[in-house]
């Protein structure tokens, strides 16, 4: 997942999401919060862009995880204050407790099945401070996955003279949807094609809210995050 795409990503995705009106929302989430936060650790950070921007314009200490080394390499990188590694959602352990966990833009369907879902916030919920908060934002419920579902974004990156097409097309395996991306990379030196499939859950609200009150957290379920997606916002209360 993303480990061929990563030298690519940062390329194709600053010109397709808004990295600083993102990380404005979820900035103005965490100032919502009961007690403003200071340590922030991110799950599926990516190349932590959205990390740099919390760290170096709004003053928080982050750290992040993600499943791909090369993506989590790369925020290492880019945030050498903060401590970045690669890690399973459903069983990572770090040496420290944080004031909020993130796991954002749906990340959490890559614990893929109900199992998963529990270990992964379990996990989450043992990197908290006790009254920390846990920032959720769901993949899609299963009677919203779209399997035929066929979409294309191309990017192009007029320094490097680099164009990216990426094309997706959705299936489902049981209470699992799959994205197959198709990748077209051209370069200057190079044109690149390959192909990733990505396998995320289709939990329901029901099944994440019940993941979350048996990890001890108290959530709020709210219809509009910083995307146009859900969110929930969850109090940990050992």
């Amino acid at each position: 997942m993303y480990t061929e795409f990563a030298k690519w990503y940062d390329l194709h995705y600053r010109s397709i999401k808004d990295y600083p009106e993102e990380t404005e929302r979820i900035a103005y989430i965490l100032e919502q919060l009961e007690t403003k936060p200071k340590t922030l650790l991110d799950i599926a950070c990516g190349t932590g862009e959205h990390a740099r921007i919390l760290a170096q314009e709004y003053g928080y200490a982050v750290d992040g995880i993600d499943l791909e080394p090369n993506l989590a390499a790369i925020a290492q990188e880019k945030n050498p204050d903060g401590d970045f590694t690669a890690a399973d959602m459903r069983s990572f352990a770090l040496p420290k407790r944080y004031d909020v966990v993130t796991c954002l833009f749906s990340s959490i369907g890559y614990a893929e099945t109900p199992e998963g879902l529990q270990a992964a916030i379990e996990c989450m919920a043992r990197h908290l401070n006790p009254g920390g908060w846990l920032i959720l934002e769901p993949w899609v419920e299963p009677d919203e996955w779209e399997p035929e579902q066929v979409d294309a974004a191309e990017s192009y990156d007029e320094p490097t003279q680099t164009r990216i097409l990426q094309a997706r097309q959705g299936a489902t395996d049981g209470s699992v949807s799959i994205i197959t991306i198709d990748y077209h990379i051209e370069t200057p030196e190079e044109k690149t094609d390959f192909t990733e499939i990505h396998r995320l859950g289709l939990f329901t609200r029901a099944q994440i809210e019940e993941a979350l009150h048996r990890a001890s957290f108290q959530p709020r379920y709210l219809p509009k995050g910083v995307l146009a997606n859900p969110l929930y916002i969850a109090c940990y209360t050992p």
